[in-house]
């Protein structure tokens, strides 16, 4: 491989990986209808189906994203950050949260993910602020890192 597609993988991981990290994991919403919950739910929800639309409406619309690759600033830049990561293939991507607290009215998440683009692997680690924005809970901020690879 390449250092220009092993750069373009961790892009594509880069990209992607912090949202679907802070969200994918949750399936369903509870049944006392969290709403933080409930924007994991809808989250992974959007990400299975690929689409980038309803997964930038999952951040807040000054939301920040610090990834590898940059940092994306309020929700068209976000949207347009999980479109280009899309395009370039990223398959195989599961979470696990490995934190979460509350202060206030906000939820703090930690976890770390992985995924392939074309046969090789990727992982890392993702923190998310979730907080509510007029009467919805949205991410306000997301940071993503990808780890060193294993030798």
């Amino acid at each position: 491989m390449t250092w220009v597609s092993i750069t373009s993988g961790v892009a594509a991981i880069a990209l992607l990986s912090g949202s679907a990290s802070a969200l994918a994991q949750m399936k369903e919403p509870s049944t006392g209808g969290d709403p933080f919950e409930k924007v994991q739910a809808d989250f992974a929800k959007a990400y299975n189906r690929k689409d980038v639309d309803a997964m930038a409406i999952a951040f807040s619309k000054d939301a920040i994203r610090v990834t590898p690759t940059g940092i994306f600033q309020g929700r068209d830049a976000i949207r347009k950050n999980f479109q280009d990561a899309l395009n370039m293939g990223l398959h195989d991507y599961s979470v696990r949260r490995t934190g979460s607290r509350s202060y206030g009215e906000f939820i703090f998440n930690t976890g770390e993910w992985q995924a392939k683009l074309g046969d090789q692997p990727f992982h890392g680690y993702y923190t998310a602020i979730l907080g509510r924005e007029g009467g919805e809970v949205k991410i306000l901020e997301e940071t993503v890192t990808v780890a060193a690879p294993n030798k």
